[in-house]
C-alpha cells in the first residue's frame, strides 16, 4: 500500500493511497524508516505506529524501531516498543534493546517493552522481565508478569 503522511494540528496520520503487492510494502517500510529519523516528533511517532500496523510485513524495520527505543521523545519510544510487539517473532533481534527499555524513565515505555517481550516470545527476554516484576509502577509489574506467563505458554 502506498502511504502518504498527512500532517496537521500537531498530528501525523497515514492515508492509504492504493492497494499494493509485497514490493510496495517494502518500499513503504523504507519510506517510513526515513520518516522515523525526521526532525519532527509527530512524524517520527506516526512512522513508528504505522510500521506496527503493518505487522510482519514491516519485519525489515526491526533495526530502525530498535534504534527508536532510545529516541529523545517518549511517544516515539513507546510507539517503537508497541510496533516491535505487533511485528512479533521477527522482532527477536530487538530483545536486548527492549530489555534496556524496561529501565526507561517513562513507565508507559517500560510497560510497552514488557508487553513486547511477551509477544515476541524469545526466552532471552525472561531475565529482563524477572527484573521488571520489581518495578515501582504497578502497570509495569503487571505487564512483566503477564509477559512471563506468555513466555511460559510459548515455551
Amino acid at each position: 500500500m502506498k502511504l502518504t503522511l498527512v500532517i496537521g494540528l500537531g498530528t501525523c496520520l497515514a492515508a492509504p493511497v492504493a492497494a499494493s503487492a509485497r514490493q510496495d510494502a517494502s518500499q513503504d517500510v523504507q519510506e517510513l524508516l526515513v520518516t522515523l529519523k525526521s526532525e519532527k516528533v509527530p512524524e517520527r511517532a506516526a512512522a513508528a505506529r504505522i510500521l506496527g500496523e503493518m505487522g510482519k510485513a514491516a519485519e525489515e524495520a526491526v533495526p530502525g524501531l530498535q534504534d527508536a527505543l532510545v529516541d529523545a521523545d517518549k511517544e516515539v519510544r513507546r510507539s517503537a516498543a508497541r510496533s516491535l510487539s505487533d511485528i512479533g517473532r521477527p522482532s527477536r533481534p530487538a530483545v536486548g534493546a527492549l530489555g534496556k527499555a524496561l529501565k526507561d524513565s517513562d513507565p508507559q515505555v517500560r510497560q510497552a517493552a514488557a508487553y513486547a517481550l511477551g509477544r515476541i516470545g524469545d526466552p532471552a527476554g525472561k531475565p529482563f522481565l524477572e527484573a521488571a516484576k520489581k518495578d515501582t509502577n504497578e502497570n509495569v509489574k503487571r505487564a512483566a508478569k503477564d509477559a512471563l506467563k506468555a513466555l511460559k505458554k510459548q515455551g
